[in-house]
């Protein structure tokens, strides 16, 4: 079979067939793979802004589970008779900071900005029944005595050291 080159298009027309490129003669399913791989662009798109809004949904129930609002816990020179414990618990370091109690447990959580883009954290701990509570900065030492049965806050931020006497832990 001898031919003509170039062949005509006559000749090619079984054998090529064009591309459909106009809109007349993509079908349903030309339509349903451009609608399928835009919704799978918009759902790769929509990957940061779901760890972005994750991010900050916890870091706000962080915040509103650890930072305690309540009156200031008694600050004493000296840990009163009524405050001592007959065996208390061993003293721990958290986060750098030293802690000893007197009564109860500790729970104590790294507790991270309201910055969302931020990494950095400060130490919070509870005490649920502590009586007294030591707490150690570098060479700053503090003695607060929130009293037996009351639940305490100690929050270390910027170098400052609080207590807040509140609610207790929440299982």
């Amino acid at each position: 079979m001898q031919g003509r080159f170039p062949p005509t298009p006559a000749e090619t027309a079984p054998i090529v067939a064009p591309i459909a490129t106009s809109r007349e003669r993509r079908g349903v399913f030309g339509r349903l793979q451009i609608v399928a791989l835009l919704a799978l662009l918009a759902g790769i798109a929509s990957i940061p802004g779901a760890v972005i809004f994750s991010t900050w949904a916890t870091h706000r129930a962080m915040l509103r589970e650890w930072v305690v609002k309540g009156p200031a816990c008694p600050v004493s020179e000296t840990l009163s008779v009524a405050a001592r414990g007959a065996r208390p618990p061993p003293p721990f370091v958290y986060k750098g900071v030293g802690f000893a109690y007197q009564i109860g447990d500790a729970f104590c959580a790294a507790v991270p900005v309201e910055d969302v883009f931020s990494s950095k954290t400060f130490p919070v701990c509870n005490f649920d029944a502590p009586a007294a509570i030591a707490v150690t900065l570098g060479a700053r030492h503090v003695l607060f005595e929130p009293g037996v049965g009351h639940a305490a806050w100690v929050t270390i931020r910027d170098g400052r050291i609080s207590c807040v006497m509140g609610r207790g832990m929440r299982d």
